[in-house]
């Protein structure tokens, strides 16, 4: 359990690092979902093209 806690919160870090390094992310709210969520596969389709 603990080991997959870490993984989440390594990930989430990344996560915030690379926002405050985008640009296009100013003044934008980070969220943070599960991705199989409805909201995370259409981003994910959206990227794809």
């Amino acid at each position: 359990m603990l080991k997959s806690n870490l993984t989440r919160r390594t990930d989430f870090a990344l996560f915030m690092v690379a926002a405050l390094e985008d640009e296009t992310l100013l003044r934008l709210a980070p969220a943070i979902v599960g991705r199989q969520t409805p909201s995370a596969q259409a981003a994910i389709a959206a990227r794809a093209g």
